[in-house]
């Protein structure tokens, strides 16, 4: 009972990483946006990796392709292979200061988007530039501020 205290929190902040992307956004901001649920995702598993892994990851890059429209397991396919990435090297990843986890976290989540990328285009979509890895580069300037948030909220329900 006690391994299990605070599941809640972690379902809560992914539910709310996934409504907020959700939200409409004009198609001239889309390259603006920060992929939120990548950023909630990996924190979880930076400050627990025995209790958030590969499955989470897997259901929230599914969901995260039903709410964008990609292809079913486009995102799963990167979040899981981004995921083994923290799970393989999270003691060290830990002790970086802000600056150096913001610059993994972005090429993470860029090695998330390549992955998806190439995968719509084996599948056929047409993509032409480098526009699909602008989220990655919003989202490395928002990860100090949500990882602040969601550690403040690990420590006040006292999630284990």
């Amino acid at each position: 009972m006690f391994a299990e205290r605070g599941s809640w929190v972690i379902f809560a902040s992914i539910f709310v990483a996934l409504f907020i992307v959700a939200i409409p956004v004009p198609v001239s901001w889309r390259g603006f946006v920060p992929d939120w649920s990548l950023l909630v995702l990996f924190y979880w598993v930076l400050a627990l990796p025995g209790r958030v892994g590969v499955l989470l990851a897997c259901v929230v890059g599914v969901l995260t392709d039903l709410l964008d429209g990609s292809p079913v397991g486009a995102t799963a396919v990167g979040s899981v292979l981004a995921v083994l990435v923290i799970l393989v090297s999270y003691q060290r990843i830990r002790q970086f200061d802000g600056l150096k986890q913001s610059l993994v976290m972005g090429l993470l989540i860029s090695l998330v988007h390549l992955i998806e990328q190439r995968l719509e285009t084996f599948l056929g979509w047409q993509h032409v530039g480098t526009d699909f890895l602008l989220p990655a580069a919003t989202s490395l300037l928002f990860w100090v501020p949500v990882r602040n948030c969601l550690r403040s909220l690990r420590r006040y329900y006292e999630v284990q």
